[in-house]
């Protein structure tokens, strides 16, 4: 059976685990340190992480995120669907690509970001480790979005 540990039950996380189950994740369960319907908590993410395939950190926090990713053996990379990834695109571990988002040829995204709904990473730009590029909001050709940075949403990077 195919299952992933999402560290973080909160929004991010819900969506995470319907981008699971849409990538054929049978078994989603949650460590977080807020909420009583996960398995844990993330000082337990040692003992868990052992018994699932894979690991996603879905905590928006860039400095909380970057942490409790350094303590993951096993990091997933989830791809919704209906999202479009280049063949020559390249894409860190532990990433996590919405619905409709679309990651062009050449492109880079740097391990345990977020490329979100509708959002474009357009050809040969680079997005940073621990970032988030928002809903609909689009990374231009050829620029770099440095490492623990938010795009926001229905924004166009254009910093090189």
């Amino acid at each position: 059976m195919k299952n992933l540990l999402v560290i973080g039950a909160g929004g991010y996380g819900r969506n995470v685990k319907e981008i699971a189950a849409a990538c054929g994740y049978e078994e989603v369960d949650f460590l977080d340190d807020g909420n009583p319907a996960a398995v844990g908590t993330t000082d337990q993410l040692e003992r868990f992480q052992g018994m699932y395939e894979r690991c996603v950190v879905a905590v928006g926090n860039p400095v909380v995120r970057e942490a409790l990713a350094a303590r993951i053996q096993n990091p997933g990379t989830l791809v919704h669907p209906t999202a479009v990834v280049s063949p020559s695109a390249e894409l860190g571990s532990g990433c996590v690509i919405e619905a409709n988002a679309v990651v062009g040829c050449g492109a880079k995204v740097g391990a345990f970001s977020y490329v979100c709904a509708g959002a474009v990473v357009n050809h040969d730009a680079t997005v940073g480790a621990y970032c988030q590029v928002d809903c609909n909001a689009v990374v231009a050709s050829g620029t770099k979005v440095p490492a623990g940075t938010k795009v926001c949403s229905c924004t166009v990077w254009t910093e090189k």
